[in-house]
């Protein structure tokens, strides 16, 4: 099958291993890729990466783990650039795809025209309810395409079009929050309503299938602060969530986005039409937790 959407994955020189376990998997599922060296927070300097994303935002003061993760995202987004595909795929070396992979990646043709921006990730464990639009497309295997109206964060598997990278690498040394907000988080990221970003559903790619292994986690994310510091902060964030609310309670309201359930499948519903399971992934429901 050709593979017209290039992949670029995310991978720490110090984790060969991840290598080696991408490798095999994106073999099996019959795609090739590109490896992009990832920032190493370990060692890169703080010129390096206040090029890019500054030390605090919305979020409270960030750790140097995701502001890291936030340079490795950029420099793959540069590197699409400099060919001359359409779109790419961009994944985190410790991600798991769906059996479906390879027919996604075959054209763009599934991709609607007003759409810089695909999610194929579902975040965190379980299954999660979200705010989405109705269906507006489907992937070449069945699955829905739903314009994102609340936030999901995650950045281990998503595709970008050349004029969204554009439009992100504009804000590189102005990004105030890690990558994952920055995309798909429109309470705290003006880029998030510029891209316009779908989701696919049921989703094709999880960071679960061996555990959550980041290499972020002992060099610390948010930065977690105490007493009033804390409370201002609980605040800040109370408010941007509240900004976004009567703008998605209208939508609610008005039948124009529904509550849905997302979760990770890895066989496909099926081509359109298919009647033999549910093409959204919200059939019978999924009571294990998650978190949007």
């Amino acid at each position: 099958m050709p593979q017209t959407i290039p992949i670029f994955v995310i991978n720490l020189t110090r984790r060969p291993d991840r290598l080696a376990r991408v490798s095999a998997h994106l073999a099996e599922r019959g795609v090739s890729f590109t490896r992009q060296e990832a920032c190493d927070a370990r060692t890169a300097t703080e010129p390096v990466i206040a090029s890019v994303i500054r030390q605090s935002g919305p979020l409270g003061r960030l750790g140097q783990g995701d502001r890291a993760c936030t340079v490795s995202h950029i420099w793959a987004w540069q590197h699409f650039l400099d060919g001359d595909a359409s779109h790419a795929l961009f994944l985190e070396d410790d991600v798991y795809l769906a059996e479906d992979l390879a027919e996604l990646l075959a054209d763009t043709d599934w991709i609607p025209p007003e759409t810089d921006l695909v999610k194929l990730e579902k975040f965190d464990a379980g299954s999660s309810r979200l705010l989405l639009a109705a269906q507006i497309g489907h992937t070449p295997a069945g699955r829905a395409l739903h314009p994102m109206r609340s936030r999901h964060v995650g950045g281990g598997a998503y595709i970008l079009s050349r004029k969204g990278a554009k439009a992100a690498l504009a804000w590189r040394g102005r990004i105030r929050v890690p990558v994952d907000h920055f995309l798909f988080n429109d309470t705290v990221s003006p880029l998030r309503r510029v891209l316009r970003p779908v989701i696919i559903r049921p989703a094709m790619a999880t960071q679960w299938a061996y555990g959550h292994e980041s290499d972020n986690v002992d060099l610390g994310r948010a930065v977690q602060p105490t007493g009033w510091r804390k409370r201002l902060r609980s605040l800040c964030r109370g408010v941007t969530e509240i900004n976004q609310a009567p703008r998605q309670l209208l939508q609610y309201l008005t039948g124009r986005a529904k509550m849905m359930t997302l979760r990770f499948e890895p066989t496909p519903p099926g081509p359109p039409g298919h009647t033999g399971s549910d093409p959204g992934g919200a059939g019978q429901e999924d009571h294990r937790s998650g978190r949007e």
